[in-house]
């Protein structure tokens, strides 16, 4: 994002952003035609920072957290992108965003505490609901779009790559999706299973979800979880290596992967490889730094 200090901006560089930036004439460069500016600055990281209030937080397992928070002003978003957060220290952390726009205006995050990390960390044991945070967003092109509604959907993510899938299968839902959505999540162990029971109501309630649970480690503790008679199996071994030997993608497939960047990065190419264009992929990948050298 630039200022425009001399030159006529594109309304289309300006889409999306908020009214004030627009007032202050931010543009985004990348949808700025060069020849209509004459002269640029850059803008004040600050300036682009909004705040936010915590108004609920909840553990969905001993290192996952649930945090919504609320914006002092409208955000517009869509379900899958995400935003930077940053605290009273300085520290900046991105968070993607898993619920979908409402009246409410509330924004589902899930934080997944790392063993050094300082954000994590200080989100899990000092934010406290009341207080506020300041974001920047939203970010990113991972989201649905109501124009596919009729194609098939597989989304397969690790973790809390989860997130931004369930907000991406809940905004399909609420537009009407007609084609099928496979949805594969996978985590080392059962607990890193977050939503397994949200995720086997949606597969109950929904004839045209599929949720598709694995875990890659401690096979012993793999059993099926039965309720009301409707059992969601938890297969062994690594979501996205059980999808690429089962999905049968066509032309109009739309593919979402999240999370580890590994297995972002594998997938997206077997996927392609098997016949999903490269532009119904969207991806999310979750880059960490190394916390064996720096601390996080």
């Amino acid at each position: 994002m630039l200022k425009s200090t001399q030159g006529e901006i594109d309304k289309e560089a300006q889409k999306g952003l908020k009214s004030t930036a627009i007032e202050q004439a931010f543009f985004l460069a990348c949808q700025q035609k060069a020849e209509t500016i004459q002269a640029v600055e850059l803008i004040d990281q600050e300036l682009i920072f909004s705040h936010a209030r915590l108004v609920d937080k909840k553990l969905f397992s001993d290192n996952i957290c649930q945090l919504i928070i609320e914006p002092v002003s409208p955000l517009y978003y869509h379900a899958g992108q995400f935003i930077n957060l940053k605290n009273a220290q300085g520290i900046v952390r991105s968070y993607s965003i898993a619920s979908i726009p409402s009246k409410q205006q509330f924004i589902e995050l899930h934080v997944y505490k790392q063993a050094n990390g300082v954000m994590s960390n200080w989100l899990f044991k000092e934010f406290t609901i009341g207080d506020k945070i300041d974001f920047q967003g939203p970010i990113g092109e991972c989201f649905y779009t109501s124009e596919n509604k009729n194609n098939p959907m597989i989304l397969i993510g690790t973790g809390t790559g989860a997130a931004p899938l369930i907000g991406i299968v809940r905004d399909a839902i609420k537009s009407g999706h007609q084609g099928s959505i496979l949805f594969y999540h996978g985590a080392r162990n059962f607990s890193g299973l977050y939503l397994h029971d949200i995720l086997s109501k949606l597969d109950k309630e929904h004839s045209n979800f599929t949720y598709r649970p694995s875990i890659s480690r401690d096979e012993d503790s793999i059993s099926n979880l039965t309720e009301n008679d409707s059992p969601i199996k938890i297969e062994f071994g690594r979501c996205n290596e059980i999808a690429i030997k089962e999905i049968q993608p066509t032309s109009e497939t739309t593919l979402y992967l999240c999370g580890n960047p590994d297995m972002v990065n594998k997938t997206r190419k077997k996927a392609f490889l098997a016949g999903i264009a490269s532009k119904n992929i969207y991806i999310d990948a979750f880059e960490y730094k190394d916390l064996r050298k720096n601390d996080r």
